[in-house]
């Protein structure tokens, strides 16, 4: 027999009346504004409308109420969902067998309960938020949390209640270098040891420049979570092209939020500049640490340093000057998901060191969690970025301009060996460190189904390089190598098993210049001894028609002793393979 179903109709919403002291603060300092007024119409949306007026609520096409059901004795005997009819305030839905009372819970996705029907928290990542264009609150709706905790049977009226609040900031005179905006991240200081939490806010459609300064942005919060200790800290920080940051000590006597208020942060001067580093992890089972190494055992923190993991958790601080071990802080998610690491760094200048040198190898294992890294390294004043990434099995994806602030470097030995989930090399990433000279494995192994194709002039600015043995070792997925490739490269000496095992890779004659037979003009001549042991080894070999054609490496002059030993072995299925590659170069013409 089928359940009857039933509509229940619910009360205009209470308005929250509250009147507080406000904080006396200097100007720009966040204010109370107004208490917020929920009402209900029959909109066909839940939306806030941010400004003045009645800051009305509408519900949407297909918003759902999560009901608790309990009998006579108080008993929890299920849930249910009840579904807006699209008329005023009506939701219809199946009642809990067994159950003669509800409380009532929106949304319903942000409510789970244990099988004795006690409600859990709200999971952290419910507060994530985007918000599109400036002074949006497109996104402010599904993140206010409604209930009526009062248990009433189902013939009478549920009165929700507001749970969450809402902070409106207004930035203006921001620094012009912002450009594209990314994220807003919201800080307090909610114990007195120093203990910070956070609300991330991700930005789109928002950019700052000399024609637009200003900012107004809004967060949906648990006001139960964000509270200011005594003498505690409130910060903005905002991160786009450039990043930076603005904070003040509240006083002595903290703050604390309401259910179902506004509040407004006005900030209109001092911003300082800041420098992040973000990146992306991936959990896959819960209570899963992942840890920030860097590269040395040791070192003295050359700036303050906060991390945001993400999760909506406690962040931890490094403070300057202190000493750093290998593992610089740990931290573990409770549940599996992604999560975005942050790392600000409050030394703004990069002429400056800003942080230490963040490595994803600990010496014996690369990251397991790590996926993206979304932002440039700041200057770490590295020079040895060797086996930074090694074996990062997740890591997926780079920025161009990921090393751009580390000019100073001179070895990417190693670097993303054994990142064979990486999709793509993006074009540009050793521009700016034209001091290398060590690519040795750098890519070994990456053999990413999308890893297809090697950039046009990636080593172009790298005139010092020596080495790129075994650099594009194992990349089983090359099929294409770009003309000139290592055109610029006229130090090199080492290109050994280069591209041993690119069993795909269709090889051209143009990687390196055409020799100048008979004359002192070859570009190996002036080097010396050079080593092409097993450099293009296997090359084509997964193809079954002859394809590619192998650069003319035995017609340039020598200078100095080669090692030529198996350079094209295995390799038959180039054109030239039987007709111009030399036996004693691993090919089949005698």
């Amino acid at each position: 027999m089928k359940l009857k179903l039933f509509t229940i109709a619910l009360l205009t919403l209470f308005a929250v009346s509250c009147t507080r002291d406000d904080l006396t603060l200097p100007e720009g300092t966040m204010v109370e504004e107004v208490t917020v007024s929920v009402i209900v119409s029959p909109e066909t949306r839940v939306a806030y409308n941010g400004g003045t007026g009645n800051n009305a609520l509408s519900w949407e096409n297909n918003d759902k109420l999560l009901l608790l059901g309990y009998d006579a004795n108080n008993t929890f005997k299920g849930k249910t969902t009840f579904t807006w009819t699209g008329t005023g305030n009506k939701f219809s839905g199946q009642p809990v067998p067994g159950a003669t009372t509800y409380k009532a819970y929106y949304p319903e996705g942000a409510t789970t309960v244990d099988q004795n029907g006690n409600v859990q928290p709200i999971a952290n990542t419910f507060w994530q938020q985007t918000q599109n264009g400036n002074n949006s609150v497109a996104h402010i709706g599904t993140k206010l949390i409604l209930r009526d905790e009062i248990p009433n049977p189902l013939s009478q009226p549920f009165a929700l209640t507001a749970k969450s609040s809402i902070l409106k900031f207004d930035l203006t005179n921001l620094p012009d270098t912002l450009g594209t905006l990314k994220k807003m991240i919201w800080t307090v200081q909610d114990t007195p040891e120093g203990m910070t939490r956070s609300m991330v806010l991700d930005l789109t459609g928002i950019s700052i420049s000399s024609g637009s300064t200003n900012l107004t942005a809004y967060l949906a919060f648990d006001p139960l979570l964000m509270k200011i200790s005594a003498n505690g800290v409130f910060k903005i920080t905002l991160i786009g092209d450039r990043s930076c940051e603005w904070s003040i000590v509240t006083g002595n006597q903290g703050k604390t939020y309401a259910e179902g208020t506004r509040y407004n942060a006005n900030v209109s001067a001092n911003w300082k500049g800041v420098v992040p580093l973000i990146y992306t992890v991936r959990t896959y089972n819960p209570n899963i640490e992942h840890q920030v190494w860097q590269k040395n055992n040791t070192s003295i923190n050359p700036a303050n340093l906060t991390i945001y993991w993400g999760d909506g958790t406690a962040n931890t601080s490094l403070a300057q000057g202190s000493t750093l071990n290998k593992t610089l802080a740990s931290h573990i998610y409770a549940n599996s998901g992604s999560y975005t690491v942050t790392i600000i760094s409050d030394q703004g200048n990069f002429s400056n060191q800003q942080m230490p040198q963040i490595h994803f190898y600990n010496g014996s294992i690369g990251s397991q969690s790590l996926t993206a890294v979304l932002t440039p390294f700041p200057n770490m004043t590295a020079t040895d970025f060797s086996f930074c990434f090694r074996a990062c099995s997740q890591l997926t994806s780079i920025p161009a301009d990921l090393f751009k602030y580390n000019k100073q470097a001179t070895t990417f030995s190693n670097c993303f060996n054994g990142c064979t989930k990486l999709t793509s090399i993006p074009t540009g990433l050793f521009d700016h460190t034209i001091q290398v000279t060590d690519f040795s494995s750098c890519f070994r192994g990456c053999n990413n189904a999308s890893l297809t194709t090697i950039p046009a002039d990636l080593f172009k600015y790298n005139t010092q390089a020596t080495n790129f043995s075994y650099c594009f070792s194992g990349c089983g997925n090359l099929t294409t190598i770009p003309n000139g490739l290592f055109h610029y490269n006229t130090q090199a000496t080492n290109f050994s098993y280069c591209f041993n095992d690119c069993l795909k890779l269709v090889l051209i004659q143009g990687i390196f210049p055409d020799p100048d037979i008979g004359t002192n003009n070859d570009f190996f001549l002036v080097r010396g001894a050079m080593n092409f042991q097993r450099c293009f080894y296997k090359v084509a070999s997964n193809y079954s028609d002859p394809t590619g054609i192998a650069p003319k490496l035995w017609d340039f002059n020598k200078g100095g002793a080669w090692t030529i030993t198996e350079c094209f072995t295995n390799a038959t299925k180039l054109t030239n393979y039987y007709t111009e590659i030399p036996v004693a170069w691993g090919g089949g013409k005698n």
